[in-house]
């Protein structure tokens, strides 16, 4: 698969970038593929080398969701709040809103809700807090729509 960059930009203004595979890009929605090299916990679900982030990306909604494959045993799905996406397929630019939902065998759990500064812009507040009651009545559909995707463009191999 040809490399691309994965670039977040943060609300603190730090920016985050990422070497992947481009798995499928078409105007408006990309798929990247990452394979984790190291360690990480979210919220309890633990991550480890090796382990295969599927990622799909649209222009026109506010999240982006990864798909995490790990090779002992079940799946998640994380959800990032985001706006500012811009997609090529070369690199894949997005804004994250700091608040995320993880959704595992456990339900769904909002995440870093504590991360939205100070003195956020209330009309950029009251979109992260509409963006997240969506996900939370109809994570179960996106879920269903970005798997039809994923078994249509990224086929799973580890």
């Amino acid at each position: 698969m040809p490399p691309c960059l994965e670039t977040k930009l943060t609300l603190s203004g730090e920016t985050k970038t990422y070497h992947c595979e481009l798995v499928h890009y078409e105007a408006g929605f990309g798929i990247l593929r990452y394979v984790v090299d190291r360690e990480y916990d979210i919220a309890g679900f633990m991550l480890a080398p090796g382990d295969v982030t599927i990622a799909l990306y649209w222009e026109d909604r506010p999240y982006t969701l990864y798909m995490w494959r790990r090779k002992a045993d079940n799946t998640a799905y994380y959800f990032n709040l985001a706006d500012q996406v811009s997609l090529s397929p070369q690199s894949f630019v997005w804004r994250d809103l700091a608040v995320d939902i993880l959704v595992d065998s456990r339900g769904a759990q909002v995440l870093d809700e504590h991360e939205l500064p100070a003195g956020l812009d209330p009309a950029l507040l009251a979109r992260v807090r509409s963006t997240k009651a969506l996900l939370l009545r109809d994570h179960s559909s996106i879920i269903a729509e970005a798997n039809t995707a994923i078994q249509q463009y990224a086929a799973p191999r580890t």
